[in-house]
């Protein structure tokens, strides 16, 4: 089967239909293989290969990079993905430098949140797992991001706080973390919940 031949278990109909020049409508053909449900489709023209997938396998990081850009993986998924919270999180988070978007698909949400430029553009690391590369956030940008969402109207105490015992953040990730970046990220911020930040982490 032609899909078979793909490297990767996502898809884009842009790269796939030029191989289907044997069908009379190519595009009918797509909607076919999604009703059989060879294809399950995420958004118009994305598409993942179900055969290429398990559940525990999906590869959410490539994903999410390709679903919806320029975006990067942070907040509470990248947090998850470096062991500061203990349990799994249900959304993959990202932060984009376009619209704020939600994708519920198939194999789970996807949720975008926009950051501007400069706060945007500071603390991005290229990573690689069995599936690929993908951008994500380096754990102090992936805090930032967070706390800039929904902790920024908070004092400097009920920031560590609800870091710790709402958001159930390790307090050793807490200690660990790379105060010089957390700095350079401050400063593209312009963020007094980021300074806040900063000087609760420096108290543990």
């Amino acid at each position: 089967m032609l899909l078979r031949t793909f490297e990767t278990a996502y898809i884009e109909a842009q790269n796939l239909l030029p191989l289907l020049t044997e069908y009379a409508n190519p595009r009918d053909y797509l909607s076919r293989l999604v009703k059989r449900g060879d294809l399950i489709r995420l958004k118009n023209g994305f598409f993942v290969i179900a055969e290429k997938i398990e559940k525990s396998r999906v590869p959410y990081a490539q994903i999410a990079n390709l679903l919806y850009g320029p975006s990067y993986l942070s907040f509470e998924w990248a947090l998850s993905h470096y062991g500061a919270i203990p349990e799994g999180v249900y959304v993959t988070t990202s932060a984009t430098a376009a619209k704020s978007k939600n994708y519920t698909t198939p194999l789970g949400t996807f949720d975008y949140i926009y950051l501007s430029h400069p706060r945007y553009a500071v603390g991005i690391d290229q990573q690689e797992n069995a599936a690929g590369k993908f951008l994500i956030a380096t754990p102090e940008k992936a805090l930032a991001d967070l706390v800039h969402k929904s902790a920024k109207k908070m004092a400097g105490k009920d920031l560590l706080e609800d870091l710790i015992e709402n958001k159930r953040i390790d307090e050793s990730f807490l200690k660990d973390l790379n105060k010089k970046l957390l700095f350079e990220i401050s400063e593209q911020y312009h963020s007094p919940a980021i300074n806040k930040l900063i000087g609760v982490i420096g108290l543990i």
